[in-house]
């Protein structure tokens, strides 16, 4: 089963579900404890027993953690189907750096070379991105989890970067470095 979760420290001699690496074999779970890099990763839930042994959850336990907890079991709809906390979290930090209007006017849309006359942008960026294809995305649920969307958002940041020199007549370069440093501080405050 795949599940985003954040694996809770292990206590053993307790009957209790933690989450491990979904790429963890069955019966591999000791190692678990170290987790994968990210806490957005896929992990599957195992259950620990008294004597401190973990097994997968049978389908019976599943559904009553499901039917217990229905906020926190969130795997079940797919990602185009339902909004989860991260995909409305994201969503939140979006509609705020929108609200920055003057900061925000060069990344709402995708950037249009030919109108703007400046043919060697697609040869310098590789990977053009903007804030209204990001939004768009994370509503059609083409964003896997919250690590993907930071990356997509500081794509916008970097391309800019890049494209634009310190100290550029058209502000686009200023523009990027304050409201990248507002997007930080959004994410600072999860």
């Amino acid at each position: 089963m795949d599940a985003t979760c954040a694996p809770p420290p292990a206590r053993p001699n307790c009957d209790c579900a933690v989450c491990v690496p979904k790429a963890l074999k069955d019966g591999d779970y000791d190692a678990s404890l170290k987790g994968p890099t990210s806490p957005f990763q896929p992990y599957k839930l195992v259950k620990v027993e008294l004597d401190g042994t973990r097994r997968p959850l049978t389908a019976q336990e599943l559904n009553a953690l499901e039917k217990s907890n229905p906020t926190v079991c969130e795997w079940q709809t797919p990602l185009s189907q339902a909004k989860r906390m991260w995909q409305k979290t994201c969503a939140g930090i979006l509609k705020k750096l929108f609200t920055y209007k003057k900061l925000a006017w060069p990344f709402t849309e995708p950037v249009d070379w030919e109108v703007l006359n400046i043919p060697d942008y697609p040869v310098i960026i590789k990977h053009p991105m903007d804030l209204k294809t990001i939004e768009s995305k994370l509503h059609d649920g083409h964003i896997e989890s919250p690590d993907e969307f930071v990356a997509l958002v500081r794509t916008v940041f970097r391309n800019a970067y890049v494209y634009n020199a310190v100290g550029d007549p058209s502000g686009v370069r200023e523009c990027a470095e304050k409201l990248s440093q507002i997007f930080e501080k959004e994410l600072a405050k999860l």
